[in-house]
């Protein structure tokens, strides 16, 4: 009965309009009501939105749905890590140190034993170098012994070459003059060789002939 009653008295209200000393106000119907008779059958017409408008409304639903999203991932991020103040933070700081001694205890034991590896190169290489510098050093001695003996042997073969003296230098002149050498020579298209300026090709026999010797 209190149903009916004030369903009446809205739609008493909503008949028409409350009328104001300014203007006439008008007031929305109730929710419940059903649509009216003139817009049952009526249909809106869809409105035309252009594309670059549609392209940039997607851009801009797009941006807000990303910073929704990081900022709901930030909030979620900050509230598991007030979570793991308590003691669960504490057991995983726990863990963490003990994961962290004992990763430097494997560094260290690998330290020692590359530092041993590499102390062990590093004799075999000195080793090496020793060898070498020795090679190297004898084989120098040798080239020097050797180059000793070819200096000495040069030596000797200089003083065994006949070397005009101070006192024996007329004797040597006078020697030049009598015997004088003619450094002139010919050869024929056969290959004899005829030595001196003034040397008779007809006077030499054949046999005494002089000829080039070919490689």
């Amino acid at each position: 009965m209190f149903a009916r009653s004030s369903s009446r008295i809205f739609n008493v209200i909503n008949i028409s309009c409350i009328q104001s000393r300014s203007a006439r106000a008008w007031v929305r119907k109730p929710l419940g009501s059903p649509m009216a008779k003139s817009k049952m059958f009526r249909i809106a017409p869809k409105k035309f939105i252009p594309a670059d408008e549609k392209a940039e409304v997607k851009r801009l639903y797009d941006n807000y749905f990303h910073q929704m999203k990081s900022l709901r991932h930030y909030f979620f991020e900050q509230s598991l890590e007030q979570a793991e103040s308590g003691e669960v933070a504490q057991m995983k700081h726990r863990l963490e140190e003990e994961e962290h001694i004992r990763l430097m205890e494997e560094n260290r034991l690998e330290n020692e034993k590359t530092a041993k590896l590499r102390e062990e190169k590093l004799k075999i290489q000195a080793e090496k170098t020793r060898e070498n510098i020795l090679a190297s050093l004898i084989n120098k001695e040798e080239e020097t012994r050797q180059y000793e003996i070819q200096i000495e042997a040069f030596l000797e073969k200089q003083k065994a070459t006949p070397f005009i003296q101070a006192e024996n230098i007329e004797k040597a002149i006078e020697e030049a003059l009598a015997n004088p050498v003619d450094f002139n020579f010919a050869i024929d298209l056969d290959g004899y060789v005829y030595r001196g300026r003034e040397t008779a090709i007809e006077k030499i026999p054949e046999e005494e002939r002089e000829r080039l010797r070919s490689n």
